[in-house]
C-alpha cells in the first residue's frame, strides 16, 4: 500500500466520519514525502530560541509600533493567533535563517497526524491533538466566549488544495465536544454565529470588499478572528522585518536576514548587489510576486523598486539526498515550525525541486523531522 493510500486508512480509522473515497482524492500524490529530514538535537533547540526571540519582538512591537496598527482602523484583539509557523532554512554553517512568519500557516493539523500515523516523535515538543483543540478553546476564552464553536471560514474552502485539512479540523472540534462547520466567506449570515472564527482567508489586513462585512462585525467586536490582523501586524507584515533590523533594545534574532525597503535604498546599490537579494512584496505569502535577484529582469525590478516591496539577504535551502525509484535525488527543504504565543508546537520540512514548495514534485512534499 502506498503511503498516501495507508495515510488515508489511517485518516478513516480516525475518523470514521471521513471515507476513504471522500479524502483519497483530497490527499494529493505529492503531499507527503516519503523521507524524513535529520536535525541534530541543537539545531532544534535553537530553532525554539528563535522562536521566543520572535515574540520578544512582538512585544517590543506592542511598545513601540501601536501608531502604526491604529492607522489601520481594525480593532485590537485579546487573543492570540491559531496555527502560526515560522518558516526557516538552514544555512551551509546549520544555522537557521528566517524566511518568513506566516499566521496563516497550513498543515498544523495534518502534521500532528502525520506524526502519529508514522509513530515518530514530534522533536520540538509532546504537542497532540488534544493540545491543538485546547489551543481553540483557549481562544475562544480569551476573546471573552464561553461557547466551543468554530467556524473555518475561506473563499471557496473545497477548492483550496489542503480542503482536507479543513475536515480534519472539524471532525477533531467534533470529537471534543465542539460546533464546528466549514464555510464560505460569502456565508458570513451563518458563521457569525459562532465563538471563533478560524480564519483561513488571506486579506490580512480585511481591506477587500469581500472582506466589508467582516471587518465591520470584527470591528464592533461581534466576529471573534484566530488568526487575527494585529498578530499579522506584529510579526507577519514584512515591514516588521525592517522593524526588527532597525531596532537596537531588543536583541535580534540571529535567524533574522538582512533587508531593504525597496521604496528608501539607492536603487543602483541594490540592482549591482541583485544577485545576493530576494525580493518580495511586504504584503505577501506564499511566494506570491516572489523574484529571486539573479534572474529578475531590469523591467521587473524596476516595477518592484517602489515603497510596497523589500529585498531581503538571498538564503538558499540547503539539500539532502535520497534514494528514489533505485535513483539518487537531490531535494532542497524547508523547515515549518508552528506555535502559539511563544510555545513551539510542531515541526515539518517541505521538501521539493525547482524554485518553491510546490507540492508537484514525486518524493517531495510535507514530511517529519527527526533527531539524528
Amino acid at each position: 500500500m502506498s503511503l498516501k493510500a495507508s495515510f488515508v486508512s489511517y485518516l478513516n480509522q480516525k475518523y470514521p466520519a471521513l471515507s476513504t473515497e471522500q479524502l483519497s482524492p483530497l490527499v494529493s500524490d505529492q503531499l507527503l514525502s516519503p523521507f524524513q529530514i535529520k536535525l541534530s538535537q541543537g539545531q532544534i533547540s535553537k530553532i525554539k530560541q528563535e522562536v521566543q526571540s520572535y515574540w520578544a519582538l512582538r512585544e517590543w512591537g506592542q511598545k513601540n509600533l501601536s501608531s502604526g496598527f491604529e492607522s489601520k482602523s481594525l480593532r485590537r484583539p485579546t487573543n492570540y493567533s491559531v496555527c502560526m509557523s515560522y518558516d526557516f532554512h538552514i544555512n551551509p554553517q546549520g544555522q537557521p535563517e528566517l524566511i518568513e512568519i506566516n499566521t496563516n500557516a497550513a498543515f498544523l493539523g495534518m502534521g500532528v497526524e502525520l506524526y502519529e500515523f508514522l509513530k515518530l516523535k514530534n522533536p520540538i515538543s509532546d504537542f497532540s491533538t488534544q493540545d491543538l483543540v485546547q489551543m481553540f478553546v483557549d481562544e475562544i476564552k480569551l476573546s471573552g466566549q464561553s461557547h466551543n464553536s468554530v467556524a473555518i471560514v475561506d473563499e471557496a474552502p473545497t477548492q483550496q488544495r489542503l480542503y482536507v485539512e479543513f475536515l480534519v479540523f472539524k471532525q477533531m472540534l467534533l470529537n471534543n465536544n465542539f460546533e464546528a462547520e466549514i464555510f464560505d466567506i460569502s456565508q458570513i449570515d451563518e458563521f457569525k454565529k459562532f465563538s471563533l472564527i478560524y480564519n483561513r482567508y488571506t486579506d490580512f489586513y480585511l481591506e477587500e470588499n469581500k472582506s466589508r462585512a467582516i471587518r465591520d462585525l470584527y470591528n464592533n467586536n461581534q466576529l471573534q478572528l484566530s488568526p487575527q490582523p494585529y498578530d499579522y501586524y506584529l510579526l507577519a507584515d514584512k515591514e516588521r522585518l525592517l522593524d526588527w533590523n532597525a531596532q537596537s533594545e531588543c536583541a535580534k534574532p540571529t535567524s533574522l536576514l538582512k533587508i531593504h525597503d525597496l521604496g528608501k535604498s539607492d536603487r543602483n546599490q541594490i540592482w549591482a548587489d541583485r544577485k545576493n537579494l530576494f525580493f518580495k512584496p511586504k504584503t505577501s505569502y506564499g511566494g506570491k510576486q516572489a523574484y529571486k535577484g539573479s534572474s529578475i529582469s531590469r523591467k521587473v525590478f524596476d516595477e518592484v523598486s517602489n515603497e510596497n516591496f523589500i529585498a531581503q539577504q538571498l538564503s538558499v535551502p540547503d539539500e539532502v539526498s535520497v534514494e528514489l525509484n533505485s535513483e539518487t535525488l537531490q531535494f532542497k527543504y524547508d523547515l515549518r515550525c508552528y506555535a502559539y504565543q511563544n510555545k513551539p508546537q510542531l515541526i515539518v520540512a517541505r521538501l521539493y525541486q525547482g524554485q518553491t514548495t510546490n507540492l508537484k514534485t514525486t518524493g517531495g512534499g510535507f514530511a517529519c523531522v527527526v533527531i539524528e
